[in-house]
């Protein structure tokens, strides 16, 4: 027997943004969709957020900054700044940096988002 798509969060008689101090969303898939901001997505980011949820946007594209992501969900109507996103090059460098002595020399290779 095939189970029902599930559209929306079931089991929580509470708004979320009532629940959760911090959401993390994926981007591809969940904020947007190639070019254009997945079906309610816009408007319930910015109800979620318009409520004192913080949002963070996370993204294993390394390729582009913070800005690059922040303007590109602005585009799309999505209510975000470049301190909201979190790239993999992020992670990266903080785990880089937590391991290395401070003034250690790396060699980077990548696009811009990684340096």
């Amino acid at each position: 027997m095939s189970q029902p798509v599930r559209t929306r969060p079931e089991g929580c008689a509470d708004p979320l943004y009532q629940v959760y101090d911090t959401a993390l969303l994926d981007l591809d898939g969940v904020v947007y969709a190639g070019g254009e901001a997945v079906e309610h997505a816009v408007p319930s980011l910015s109800a979620a957020r318009d409520r004192g949820m913080r949002l963070a946007y996370v993204t294993n594209n390394a390729s582009r900054t913070p800005q690059a992501v922040a303007d590109h969900l602005a585009r799309l109507g999505v209510p975000a700044a470049p301190e909201d996103v979190v790239t993999s090059a992020q992670a990266v460098a903080r785990l880089v940096a937590e391991r290395l002595p401070a003034g250690a020399r790396g060699l980077v290779v990548g696009g811009e988002g990684l340096r």
